[in-house]
């Protein structure tokens, strides 16, 4: 199962995460958590660039936000999800 949360920076999406991260861990369930960008070490380099960086062009952004999602993915989503 993947679980995504969505929001506005500020609408709460960490303490939700948390809060259900913690209730299906003593559901018993194995629980990855995670954020993008980050999750990865490149994911984590990437969001310090794009949150505390200078201006960065709005296609730019776009490219290291993909960028940050592909490595995300490759090392910590289909492995999660494989390994069930």
């Amino acid at each position: 199962m993947l679980v995504s949360l969505e929001g506005v920076d500020g609408s709460g999406k960490s303490t939700q995460a948390e809060l259900l991260w913690e209730w299906l861990q003593q559901e018993g369930r194995d629980v990855v958590m995670t954020r993008e960008p980050g999750g990865t070490p490149l994911g984590e380099e990437i969001r310090e660039l794009v949150l505390h960086g200078d201006h960065i062009a709005p296609w730019a952004e776009v490219a290291l936000y993909l960028a940050a999602r592909a490595q995300h993915v490759d090392q910590v989503i289909r492995p999660a999800l494989a390994s069930g």
